[in-house]
């Protein structure tokens, strides 16, 4: 199949969908046919104009992924409005400084949230794609103020080729690594040192999440989408 159609006919649900890196996700994955649902917190609004510039099939879905009870009713919803969930694709994550955010709730929305959406994909009748988006920093010794972010993608990470031998054949489980795509909100951080000589963009990450969601030979792998970051000083 060509690009524009290679994920036609399969639903996605991108959690953190209406903003930043999750909105570049969902054009790419609505840009390859597949019907998106947009799950969102707080940002109704982009949602909303997000829903407005998609196609084949748009919903938007609200929940706080922090609360169990609200993430199981958040894939439900989106199973239910659009049949099945083919694609999941766990983007929401809390960036923070340590100290800035309660452990517990860090944990909740970076680690237990997405392993929770991934077994619900693969509970269904045929399973489906898993895609964790971790971060670059998993390749490297967590340093600087944000240790405990850190360790939640190493958690994260390190689920993905358990789960991935474990629900084979019915669910492939990876991951997208991205390095200095975009500066976190609220945050300064310098970039680093780049093989590449270049910062990669939202629009590369979501293409390298589209590969993974179309290629049905790969399962347990991590595609770092850092510019070459994570090879270190070599």
């Amino acid at each position: 199949m060509s690009g524009e159609d290679s994920l036609r006919g399969k639903s996605a649900l991108v959690t953190g969908g209406s903003r930043r890196l999750g909105a570049a996700i969902c054009r790419e994955l609505a840009a390859r046919g597949a019907g998106v649902v947009v799950h969102y917190r707080h940002s109704e609004a982009e949602a909303i104009a997000m829903n407005r510039v998609l196609q084949h099939g748009v919903f938007s879905v609200r929940g706080d992924l922090a609360n169990p009870q609200e993430r199981a009713w958040v894939f439900r919803e989106a199973a239910e409005w659009m049949g099945r969930v083919d694609i999941l694709v766990n983007n929401a994550a809390r960036f923070a400084r340590d100290g800035e955010i309660d452990p517990a709730r860090l944990r909740a929305v970076n680690v237990e949230a997405p392993l929770d959406l991934a077994r619900m994909l693969a509970a269904q009748a045929g399973g489906g794609c898993v895609i964790q988006m971790l971060d670059a920093r998993i390749a490297r010794p967590a340093e600087g103020p944000f240790r405990a972010y850190a360790a939640t993608k190493h958690e994260l990470a390190e689920s993905v080729a358990r789960l991935a031998r474990e629900w084979a054949p019915g669910t492939r489980v990876n991951g997208v690594a991205p390095g200095p795509v975009l500066v976190p909100e609220g945050a300064r951080e310098a970039a680093g040192a780049l093989p590449l000589g270049r910062r990669p963009t939202p629009e590369d990450v979501a293409r390298a999440v589209a590969f993974l969601a179309e290629n049905e030979s790969v399962t347990g792998q991590i595609l770092f989408v850092d510019g070459g970051q994570h090879l270190g000083k070599g």
